[in-house]
């Protein structure tokens, strides 16, 4: 309990019995007790806010990161995201074919 030894915890209580007398000791400790138990609460309500403000600020960090990996993963192998549907080899749609010919037939009249 907060790193305090029996043999100072005597201590603690001879000194209390001197300054507030042997009929307000038990009084004492116990509001004692409360203000720590106090302080314990607040300390832990005070870390669950920050816990909680922290969360609502990394979150969508996180959500962004994320989002930008996908991204760069979409880019760095554009063939494999859904939606592409490459031609077997060889086979050209027409319009292709005829832009790639290097000699297109030309019409005659």
């Amino acid at each position: 309990m907060f790193g305090i030894q029996t043999s100072e915890l005597i201590v603690i209580a001879l000194i209390a019995i001197l300054l507030f007398g042997p009929e307000r000791v038990p009084e004492f400790f116990h509001r004692a007790g409360q203000f720590m138990s106090k302080v314990q609460r607040s300390a832990d309500d005070l870390w669950t806010s920050l816990q909680t403000e922290m969360n609502q600020v990394t979150k969508p960090l996180e959500d962004m990161g994320k989002d930008i990996k996908s991204i760069g993963d979409k880019i760095s192998n554009p063939l494999d995201s859904p939606g592409v549907d490459p031609a077997p080899e060889g086979e050209l749609d027409p319009q292709a074919e005829a832009e790639s010919d290097p000699h297109p037939p030309t019409e005659e009249t």
